[in-house]
C-alpha cells in the first residue's frame, strides 16, 4: 500500500542535517499516515501526520536537531498508515492506537565520519586518476604524432627518382673515388 523512496536515512555526526524523503501511495484509495521516531530528542519532522491521495507522493523532511550529539544506532522512524474512509474522523482519531494500521519501519543509519572522509578521499583520488589517465593518453597521442612526423621526414629513406637518398650518397662517393683514380 505504501512505498518509501529511502529504506534508510543517513546522518553524519556533527552536522545539522535535513533529509527529504518521499512517501508514495501506490494504492487506489487515499491513505492517512503518521510518523513516529523512537528518538524524538534528536530528530524533528516537518510533517508527523498527513493524507496522501491515490497514486500521489508526499514529501517530508527530517532534521537532526541535536547535531553535536553522537547518534545512537537503532534510531528508527515508524510510518503507520491506513485507508482513509472518513476524512474528519480519520484525521481526528489518527493518533489513537489502532491495531489495523499497517506500518513501514525506516532505520536511521549512523554514518561513521571517518568512513565518510575515506569515501570522499577515494572519490577525489578516482577523479585525479581519471584526469591523469586523460593527460597520459594525450601525451601518448602527441608522442606518436611526433614519431610519425620524424619517420616521414627521414630523408635518408626517401626515394628520389628511383633511388633512396642513402643509395645516391653511396653512388656519389664511389663516383668521386673513381674520378680521383682516373685522373
Amino acid at each position: 500500500m505504501i512505498e518509501v523512496s529511502h529504506k534508510s536515512l543517513q546522518f553524519q555526526y556533527g552536522l545539522l542535517n535535513r533529509l527529504r524523503f518521499k512517501i508514495r501511495n501506490v494504492s487506489n484509495v487515499p491513505i492517512t499516515f503518521r510518523i513516529r521516531c523512537n528518538n524524538n530528542t534528536n530528530y524533528k519532522l516537518d510533517h508527523y501526520m498527513g493524507l496522501i491521495h491515490s497514486l500521489q507522493d508526499f514529501e517530508n523532511c527530517i532534521q537532526n536537531v541535536e547535531a553535536a550529539d553522537i547518534k545512537l544506532f537503532g534510531d528508527q522512524l515508524e510510518i503507520q498508515y491506513a485507508e482513509m474512509t472518513d476524512p474528519l474522523q480519520d484525521l481526528k482519531d489518527f493518533w489513537k492506537p489502532r491495531k489495523s494500521l499497517d506500518y513501514v519501519i525506516i532505520t536511521i543509519e549512523v554514518l561513521d565520519v571517518q568512513q565518510q572522509q575515506k569515501n570522499a578521499i577515494l572519490i577525489e583520488l578516482q577523479v585525479k586518476q581519471q584526469t591523469l589517465l586523460k593527460e597520459l593518453q594525450s601525451i601518448k597521442q602527441q608522442y606518436h604524432q611526433v614519431q610519425k612526423s620524424a619517420v616521414d621526414i627521414n630523408y635518408f629513406n626517401l626515394f628520389q627518382e628511383g633511388f633512396t637518398v642513402g643509395q645516391l650518397m653511396i653512388i656519389i662517393v664511389i663516383a668521386l673515388f673513381l674520378g680521383g683514380i682516373c685522373r
